[in-house]
């Protein structure tokens, strides 16, 4: 910025925008109907311009309402080549008068600005936004009267149009993308983002490389902020690792401290996990004997006893009375653990007769009831127990005998020995 001050004398060169001197330019207004504002604004500037347009710099900005642009122009060669080069590429090049369009007045009349070296003449019409006419001239060469005179008679103002005179530096600034050009104390000027490029004066080759730089560094931007996001994720999947890791350390010395309490408890877990299918698994041959001996007869003896299968028993008998092997065989049918009884190799011999029984049981309903009786068995315990301790509350206390004396003495006065002297004794 300090290299186009310099080069550029007057120019002010403040924020968002170099403001080039306002007398380098000639400014026309420009009715728009429709579309194509571009075109438009190049159509009427061929037709006022003596030079080509390709030998321009242009621009123009439009009004609110879309109905009225201001275009104004330079030759190139009002700017030497070390000024063209001294403009930024990162900010707008348009003439310094824009700053002053948005202190329109109350109707037709004439806005005269101050400036360090120049006088900038701003004429309004009663109907349009944007002046109609612009006057610039250096404080040598005129007054703010007779150039305030000199716009008035170039928009066909009345000889009478007010004539305001105001002063104050020229500032600009970016606001969300719009620009905003306003004079220090006055109203601003606000060109929309979309309109920047047909404001600035600078060509469109330069104007459209300069939109694929702006495209180009919002890629790599947004490339940097992804890198810094991936970046700032990885240092912290870092952190959360190493607190994992930690933790896993400290969770492995605590399993490592307990090593010997896991054993122990592992050691009792594979006890109780053996009782229980002893409990559930185990042979019930002696509940399955004791069923079958509850229905033998007087006359039968049991000679010898087979477990098979954990859910049968073989039982060789004798007996004297032979009818009793039938009666034996319907008594155990009618149990609801059996589930069937076979006879076989019944012999008369002697004076006995020897048979076979082969006793199915149902193997779960047996030890359901083995475990009702046992639940049985527990609580009759436990009542029993409860009520010796009962018994044993209810027995009245034993009566203590105080340290010294007799059970005979107590509650009895003791006699007192008669006390002799050698007197009494003669």
């Amino acid at each position: 910025m300090s290299t186009l001050s310099n080069l550029i004398p007057s120019q002010t060169s403040l924020g968002a925008a170099a403001l080039l001197p306002g007398n380098r330019f000639f400014v026309r207004a420009v009715a728009l109907e429709g579309e194509g504002v571009t075109g438009q604004v190049a159509l009427a500037l061929e037709a006022l311009s003596p030079f080509p347009t390709e030998q321009m710099l242009v621009g123009h900005v439009v009004s609110e309402d879309g109905k009225q642009a201001l275009a104004y122009a330079a030759h190139r060669r009002r700017f030497t080549p070390e000024e063209s080069f001294a403009w930024p590429d990162d900010c707008q090049v348009i003439p310094e008068f824009l700053a002053l369009c948005g202190e329109r007045p109350a109707g037709a009349g004439v806005l005269v600005h101050r400036g360090a070296e120049r006088l900038l003449a701003l004429a309004w019409d009663a109907t349009n936004p944007l002046p109609v006419a612009i006057c610039v001239a250096d404080i040598a060469d005129a007054d703010e009267a007779s150039l305030g005179a000199e716009a008035a008679a170039r928009a066909g103002l009345a000889a009478d149009a007010p004539i305001t005179t105001v002063s104050g530096a020229l500032h600009s600034k970016l606001n969300e993308g719009d620009l905003v050009l306003e004079r220090e104390g006055g109203k601003p000027f606000t060109v929309t983002k979309n309109g920047l490029d047909e404001a600035d004066i600078r060509d469109v080759d330069f104007l459209e490389a300069r939109r694929k730089k702006e495209r180009l560094n919002l890629v790599l931007w947004n490339l940097t902020r992804v890198a810094a996001a991936v970046l700032i994720l990885s240092l912290v999947m870092e952190v959360a690792a190493a607190g994992i890791q930690w933790r896993a350390g400290q969770l492995k010395a605590l399993n490592e401290s307990r090593q010997g309490d896991v054993l122990e408890i592992e050691a009792d877990q594979a006890t109780a996990s053996r009782i229980a299918e002893v409990r559930t698994k185990s042979p019930l041959a002696l509940e399955m004997l004791a069923i079958a001996n509850e229905q033998r007869p007087a006359t039968v003896e049991f000679t010898r006893i087979n477990c098979k299968l954990n859910s049968a028993l073989e039982i060789e008998a004798r007996t004297t009375n032979p009818s009793d092997i039938s009666a034996f065989e319907r008594a155990l049918k009618e149990f609801p653990e059996i589930s069937g009884v076979t006879s076989k190799d019944v012999r008369a011999r002697d004076n006995y007769t020897t048979f076979t029984f082969t006793i199915s049981f149902k193997v779960d309903i047996l030890r359901s009831v083995v475990a009702k009786a046992e639940t049985l068995k527990a609580e009759e315990a436990a009542k029993a127990e409860a009520a010796a301790k009962a018994a044993e509350a209810a027995k009245p206390p034993v009566p203590t005998t105080p340290v010294g004396t007799t059970p005979a003495t107590i509650g009895q006065t003791t006699p007192v020995a008669p006390v002799t002297t050698p007197a009494a004794a003669k």
